[in-house]
């Protein structure tokens, strides 16, 4: 009986850290995108949670911190994407779903770079479908971040 106990407490435990995690879907709002221009400072590409932070003025010169995140960094790589294409210092323009809760921070969707580049994650669903068709797939055409292959 103890031990049942035991086992049932081990498990809710465990249980924890899943719940208390967060779905991109309730976070942030999947309807029209923010835009918005500036200069990287922080590039943190990590578990279990990407980050960029923007520097962004303001009409008036005030510059506002946003927070950007993104996949994970083992989903990033898996999927393709060029993780160092961003650096701190370059000025970007960033088109990202803003968080229903917290100003100034958001969802990466895409980013345009400097040269005029369009960086984005082809997004989990194609890498899916293309793993379990076990088949290549590519970004739109235009854009830096794509893979080869999908894995097996």
């Amino acid at each position: 009986m103890i031990d049942d106990f035991l086992f049932a407490c081990a498990a809710l435990l465990a249980a924890l850290p899943a719940a208390a995690h967060h779905s991109v879907a309730i976070n942030f709002e999947r309807g029209e995108p923010t835009e918005i221009r500036g200069t990287v400072k922080e590039v943190h590409m990590r578990n279990p949670h990407s980050q960029y932070v923007v520097a962004v003025p303001g009409k008036d010169g005030t510059v506002t911190e946003w927070l950007v995140e993104w996949s994970d960094r083992n989903s990033l790589v898996r999927r393709g994407v060029d993780l160092d294409l961003i650096k701190p210092g370059d000025t970007i323009a960033l088109t990202l779903w803003p968080s229903q809760r917290l100003p100034h921070v958001g969802y990466f969707v895409q980013a345009v770079l400097a040269d005029g580049s369009i960086y984005r994650d082809c997004g989990f669903v194609k890498y899916r479908e293309a793993v379990a068709s076990a088949s290549e797939f590519r970004c739109e055409e235009g854009t830096r971040a794509t893979a080869p292959r999908a894995e097996p």
